[in-house]
């Protein structure tokens, strides 16, 4: 009953710190927290067995029960420090193969068993457990931090194997609790790693409960040994006050943090809110990149940032970029500048999803494809690498890529996450929009332009074609009635010119004006393989550089044949005129299908064009005088439109010119004798 009496209180405070932890657990799940609630569940029975088990078992099952108690909670204590533990496929194999052979050699001991070999070989067993894990954990990186442990492991189990082999089994048992309280003191420090009461109280008296086994050992035959039997529980005490405090701590300083964390991104929400109004207000998008990857920069986690928009070719270029020097961001230029856009789809595989509408891309995706040197050297177990990179794709709704959101650089990898991503992905959300509704600007404004346009021409041919039907009435009769030949010459003249206004203004007309036609399922192949039949020779004589890509499996076109051909003949016969003057004269033929429309695009290296918003206009030609009336491109787009096509023209990189046609194949919405246009006459 006295024993009952002196353990009692011991148990009342290891109940209420156990009620305390559950209470903790509630709010905070962590790992190292379950860890903590266990091991003083275990030590909670470990006093009670020693105040009540001599009611139901003999002593030396309590003797037992308590060393393998004792041993438990230690291990508990020092898993609960390293950071495999952290690791969920990790948990069991740690736990088992440290625990098992550290509790079989308490039972043995508290058992009284007299039977070396066994002892010898469950201290080899946790000996040769622990290094194996700290290798594992540490790998070849050297740390002073790992010599210790090393240190500490080798020279304890030394003395261990020495004494156990002299047959003092007790002196083993004492020294697998020395050396585990003293590594979960360490482990406790290193994991939080400040200068707080909790942090130093926890960590000292882990050392302190550590020295109490060498201490009774030093003393086992001194007066002394009695008081300090009597102040072995203190540091019990010591390591749960300052664990329930550091839990605190833990609170007080995630709550700090929530609140910078909140204002943070109150910050960062109203700093890229100013960029979308700047957006919405009708800025162009390529002129504020730099800007918007300063906010980002600024606001984020990441201290470089780097946006890359495509051209009209689907080239990518830097728009934009921040926290990179002008040296590394030309270099990125010269290589971005030969990938396409198709380049993102590559680097940004689902499995590689790391936010709603964020890539994680590996070091050797970037090394493939971007090249891009790193500055900051990561811990080997961060879950950052040198080289990677967060990918933010600019996408629209419609699901159109134009060109992406680099980040790298973090400035704190634990805060890589995905939720801290999502105001970024929502900017990244509202320039792809931007671009999107820019792009769509432009071609309402040109075919508003046009359409104006072809109201206006047809209006005028219409006029013209009454007086210019006189002209030539008047001139045949003229020709017939006139007896000299220099009369009969410059009649000619008239003739001949007045024709040429004839045909002019047809052009006019059938840019302006909706045709009936016959159309019929035919394929791009064959309609461009005619096309080039056609200028074979010039292509031959010019010595131009020919190069065509046309796929095989493209699907059918309903078109009205001839007028397809003089499309293409009419771009064939531009590109020919532009590089006529060059050296090296290259043209390209390539198809593909695009957002469910055959694409075919004609491209060339001459010196491009010199007023994109007016290719398509009447009249506007580059070429010398008398060489072209500027109506090609403008009959071109007509036709397109008619076949419910479109037709865009814009420069190369670093020179020359493509046009690329879209035309939706046979069965996806075409009407086969009613032509739909842009242009009304």
């Amino acid at each position: 009953m006295i024993e009952i009496l002196h353990k009692l209180p011991a148990v009342i405070i290891l109940a209420a710190v156990v009620a305390t932890f559950v209470s903790l657990y509630r709010n905070n799940r962590s790992p190292h927290t379950r860890l903590w609630l266990a091991a003083w569940v275990v030590m909670l029975l470990r006093t009670s067995a020693q105040a009540f088990g001599a009611l139901f078992i003999s002593e030396r099952a309590i003797n037992a029960f308590d060393l393998a108690a004792l041993e438990l909670s230690g291990m508990l204590f020092f898993l609960s420090g390293t950071k495999i533990y952290e690791v969920p496929r990790l948990r069991a194999p740690l736990l088992l193969s440290l625990t098992i052979p550290a509790i079989l050699y308490a039972v043995l001991f508290g058992y009284s068993v007299e039977i070396r070999w066994m002892y010898l070989a469950l201290l080899a067993s946790l000996a040769i457990g622990a290094l194996s894990w700290i290798f594992f954990f540490f790998g070849r990186t050297v740390h002073s931090y790992s010599r210790v442990i090393l240190l500490l492991v080798v020279l304890t189990c030394s003395f261990a194997f020495v004494r156990i082999w002299q047959g003092r089994y007790d002196l083993g048992y004492y020294s697998i609790e020395t050396m585990t309280f003293t590594f979960g003191g360490m482990l406790f420090w290193r994991r939080f790693r400040r200068f707080t009461p909790g942090v130093l109280l926890c960590s000292l008296g882990f050392i302190a409960w550590a020295s109490v086994f060498p201490t009774l050992y030093a003393l086992q035959n001194s007066s002394y040994i009695v008081p300090v039997v009597e102040l072995a529980n203190v540091p019990k005490i010591l390591v749960a006050l300052g664990m329930i405090v550091t839990l605190l701590e833990e609170e007080s300083i995630s709550a700090s943090s929530a609140r910078e964390q909140e204002r943070a991104t109150r910050q960062q929400l109203q700093r890229f809110f100013d960029v979308t109004s700047r957006l919405l207000s009708g800025v162009e998008v390529s002129g504020i990149c730099n800007h918007v990857a300063q906010v980002i920069t600024e606001s984020s986690n990441f201290k470089r940032a780097m946006i890359l928009l495509t051209d009209d070719q689907r080239t990518m270029y830097v728009a934009g970029a921040s926290g990179i020097d002008a040296g590394t961001t030309e270099r990125i230029q010269e290589t971005v500048c030969k990938l396409t856009v198709d380049v993102i789809n590559k680097v940004c595989p689902l499995e590689s999803k790391f936010g709603a509408n964020s890539f994680l891309t590996s070091i050797d995706k970037l090394q493939l494809y971007i090249g891009r040197p790193n500055e900051t050297k990561y811990d080997s177990d961060a879950n950052w690498r040198a080289g990677d990179e967060i990918i933010v794709p600019l996408r629209s709704p419609r699901g159109v890529l134009f060109g992406c959101i680099s980040l790298d650089e973090p400035k704190d990898v634990g805060q890589v996450r995905p939720e801290d991503l999502y105001a970024v992905e929502l900017l990244a959300a509202d320039l792809a929009v931007s671009i999107e509704n820019a792009n769509l600007q432009k071609q309402l404004v040109r075919s508003e332009k046009l359409a104006g346009i072809g109201q206006l021409v047809s209006g005028a041919a219409h006029e013209l074609n009454n007086p210019l039907t006189a002209v030539l009435g008047y001139t045949e009769m003229l020709t017939e009635t006139a007896h000299d030949d220099t009369t009969r010459r410059d009649l000619g003249v008239i003739r001949r010119e007045a024709m040429r206004m004839k045909q002019i203004i047809e052009n006019l007309l059938r840019f302006a004006r909706q045709t009936k036609f016959e159309r019929k399922t035919l394929s791009l192949a064959s309609v461009i393989d005619d096309v080039l039949k056609l200028r074979a020779y010039e292509l031959r004589s010019q010595g131009v550089q020919l190069t065509t890509n046309v796929a095989a499996d493209l699907p059918g076109i309903m078109v009205e044949e001839n007028l397809l051909k003089q499309v293409f003949l009419n771009i064939l016969n531009n590109a020919l005129d532009a590089v006529s003057n060059l050296e090296q004269k290259k043209i390209a033929i390539e198809t593909a299908i695009e957002r469910n429309k055959v694409v075919v695009r004609f491209s060339d290296n001459g010196p491009g064009f010199t007023d994109l918003d007016r290719i398509f206009d009447p009249f506007f030609t580059t070429k010398s005088p008398g060489k072209g009336t500027g109506l090609g491109l403008s009959i071109c787009y007509g036709i397109i439109k008619e076949h419910a096509g479109d037709i865009t023209a814009y420069n190369l990189h670093p020179n020359g010119a493509c046009i690329a046609i879209e035309l939706p194949p046979a069965g996806a919405g075409t009407q086969p004798a009613k032509a739909v246009s842009a242009l009304t006459s």
